[in-house]
């Protein structure tokens, strides 16, 4: 069908106007819809087929990254022209960014980015904005199970409406006849030609098929459901990106108020200062513990109640943020308890430290170095917001960033090796029980300070970390490739002469 033409009409309009070129017979219409619904459909069976060689009776590996990374540039593939240049690049680099982890290690960290990265991508490929990214992307958790539950309803129903009455056979023999028959003869004078070929063809004939496993059969159902929505994202559009009515309600005052702030904030800070010049005088001083009370036990006892008290401060802090506009005293209030609650961060940090060096070092004690360092960035950002007089989003923005990138680059951190190398060079009599725990990480920091026979110094063959081999490609893993590597290696300086 050629193009409408209008002279006169602007060029926007003219691309406005796409409906004009729209087929006008209600058969073509269907005809287009059914050839675009078969084509998702056989690209459905072929990933099916691709996650069942890469994923079933296979460890997780190398193959969750690859399977996902083939869906999510399926969808892209199919959303490509309703999308813009930069959202095609956006979507392809934030998927690549969202699976790395996942090569590094199969874990639950790994897939937990793994699951929100691909969310997002999937938010973006339904063409959300940036506005709505995040509140599709969590959406896309009920909307997607309903589209695939509703769209299998409606394939079932038009495969069971299917008349094959109306099937046009003679159509059919005119159009398959001649490929059909002349494919069929060449085949043959080609199996004849080459016994290669025709030992392969035979023994696909007398291959058996396999007994029907159920379990098998429910790992395709459910790879359906999750690989569908990646295909019709577009469909989803408009569920994604739903908003709930605005209602403009009046503000009623409630606990939190200007008073009840502004009397909080001296007692808050009263009892603050007491706790830091305490810290001044037990950790950063000479003054001597009460009898009984070891600075390890001092330590220890409020590494962990501290941090929980610095993060009801930068809550409390964010809540009370708007009575601060106009008061300067309640500001400077504020400011001031902010930095001693940094304060009791900072020894939190000092107190983990002492604690470490009496009793060395876990993956809880690491995580909490994390955290720790997490909060005190975190309250840094606070308090540059009320000196600035930033809005709340500002911070929620800054801070969240900092938390994804926290997490995503301990994805490629192994807490193991750090505690083992950790403990074994910076303690002369360190915890086997605890080390021989740990997972297969320690084993290059076990062999390189307790030599080839490390596994003397664990009480039980049953708790001792074992090394992966991996038995196929798609199990490999970049961290796991790594240790092997270093093993290897001490293998290799044992043995020059």
């Amino acid at each position: 069908m050629q193009a409408l033409t209008i002279p006169g009409v602007p060029v926007a309009m003219q691309q406005d106007g796409w409906w004009l070129d729209a087929p006008t017979d209600k058969e073509d219409r269907r005809r287009v819809v059914r050839r675009r619904d078969a084509g998702k459909a056989g690209l459905l069976l072929a990933l099916i087929a691709l996650g069942d060689v890469l994923v079933w009776g296979f460890a997780p590996g190398l193959n969750l990254a690859l399977f996902a990374g083939v869906v999510l540039f399926a969808g892209l593939g199919l959303a490509w022209p309703q999308l813009r240049a930069r959202t095609r690049g956006a979507i392809a680099a934030g998927g690549v960014l969202s699976l790395l982890p996942m090569i590094e290690l199969v874990q639950p960290l790994s897939v937990l980015i793994a699951l929100v990265g691909l969310s997002l991508c999937a938010a973006a490929l339904a063409g959300l904005s940036r506005g709505d990214l995040l509140r599709g992307a969590a959406r896309l958790w009920w909307v997607a199970p309903v589209q695939s539950v509703s769209d299998g309803a409606n394939g079932a129903k038009a495969l069971s409406d299917l008349n094959l009455a109306r099937v046009d056979l003679r159509a059919l023999v005119m159009v398959w006849c001649v490929p059909a028959g002349t494919t069929l003869i060449f085949g043959l004078l080609i199996l004849a030609a080459n016994p290669v070929l025709d030992r392969w063809v035979a023994d696909a004939m007398t291959w058996n098929l396999p007994e029907p496993d159920l379990w098998r059969a429910w790992f395709w159902v459910c790879l359906s459901a999750a690989i569908w929505p990646m295909l019709v994202t577009w469909q989803m559009r408009e569920r994604l990106r739903a908003r709930k009515l605005q209602r403009h309600t009046v503000k009623r005052e409630g606990v939190i108020n200007a008073e009840s702030v502004a009397r909080s904030l001296v007692a808050f800070n009263a009892l603050f200062a007491v706790q830091t010049g305490m810290d001044v005088l037990f950790l950063y001083g000479d003054a001597g513990l009460p009898d009984g009370i070891s600075p390890a036990a001092y330590a220890h006892r409020g590494a962990y109640p501290l941090l929980v008290t610095a993060l009801l401060a930068g809550l409390f802090a964010v809540l009370a943020r708007p009575y601060l506009a106009g008061r300067p005293v309640l500001r400077w209030l504020m400011l001031i308890w902010l930095l001693q609650t940094l304060a009791l961060v900072v020894a939190s940090v000092w107190r983990l430290d002492i604690y470490v060096d009496a009793f060395g070092l876990t993956r809880l004690r690491l995580a909490a170095y994390v955290w720790m360092g997490l909060v005190a960035v975190g309250l840094c950002i606070v308090v540059w917001q009320i000196w600035q007089d930033r809005q709340a989003a500002w911070m929620m923005l800054r801070s969240g960033a900092l938390g994804a990138v926290t997490l995503y680059a301990c994805a490629f951190v192994s807490f193991d090796a750090v505690v083992a190398r950790h403990n074994l060079t910076h303690h002369d009599e360190p915890d086997m029980m605890l080390l021989c725990r740990l997972s297969e990480d320690a084993i290059p920091s076990l062999r390189r300070t307790l030599g080839p026979n490390w596994r003397a110094h664990c009480h039980s063959e049953y708790t001792q970390p074992r090394l992966f081999q991996p038995d196929n490609w798609r199990e490999w893993g970049f961290r796991n490739w790594r240790t092997r590597n270093s093993l290897a290696a001490m293998t290799i300086e044992i043995a020059a002469p």
